[in-house]
């Protein structure tokens, strides 16, 4: 069975996220999901609005209608304090299927920065290839590939631009304009948590 990882801060979690989720669903049926949020992000070190077991809270909520057997909400970064790298969670994963070949599903943004990623060539060994599915380049136009990244190793899946970020949603957040992108449940958590904290939003 092929195992696939997609990991992120998902901070928080939004329609983006569901997109990618919901198109390596169709595109690999088959397959098992991983969906790996982390806490502490190597690129994004300098804290969340969210607690990790909030973010945990999060992902469940926003998920909820995709985890299944195939389809799983991982704890493997999120229940570290310290800063979490792919290639750690990679090579766990290859412990636990050692049978199993291994895709990482990352966004086109993610793969012009890929050798900021720590041991990314180690990555690129230990992987079966990359799936890029949160295009930013519009299809059918070609997406540009590093060169030290095999060509062979890149599936790019044709699907739609979705540009809303995370860090879009929380400058945002206080206009309460994000229905559109957080499933109602999220969002009404989300306003709890941030509530509970004394926040009147997102810093």
């Amino acid at each position: 069975m092929e195992v696939l990882f997609f990991g992120g801060s998902f901070n928080p979690p939004h329609l983006g996220h569901r997109h990618v989720i919901e198109t390596i669903s169709k595109s690999y049926p088959k397959a098992l999901l991983y969906i790996c949020p982390n806490f502490v992000s190597p690129f994004k070190e300098g804290g969340k609005e969210f607690r990790s077991n909030e973010i945990w809270e999060l992902c469940l909520t926003e998920f909820e209608g995709f985890l299944s057997e195939n389809v799983i909400l991982w704890d493997e970064e999120i229940k570290k304090p310290n800063t979490s790298f792919t290639i750690d969670s990679l090579k766990t994963l290859r412990t636990l299927h050692p049978n199993s070949e291994i895709s990482l599903v990352i966004g086109e943004d993610n793969l012009d920065s890929f050798e900021k990623w720590k041991s990314y060539l180690e990555i690129l060994d230990i992987i079966k290839q990359i799936i890029v599915v949160r295009r930013v380049t519009p299809y059918p136009k070609e997406i540009f590939i590093p060169s030290y990244i095999p060509k062979s190793k890149v599936n790019l899946l044709p699907n739609p631009i979705l540009p809303i970020s995370s860090t879009e949603i929380r400058e945002i957040f206080h206009g309460n304009l994000v229905t559109e992108f957080l499933l109602p449940k999220t969002k009404e958590l989300a306003l709890r948590f941030l509530n509970d904290k004394n926040k009147g939003g997102f810093e």
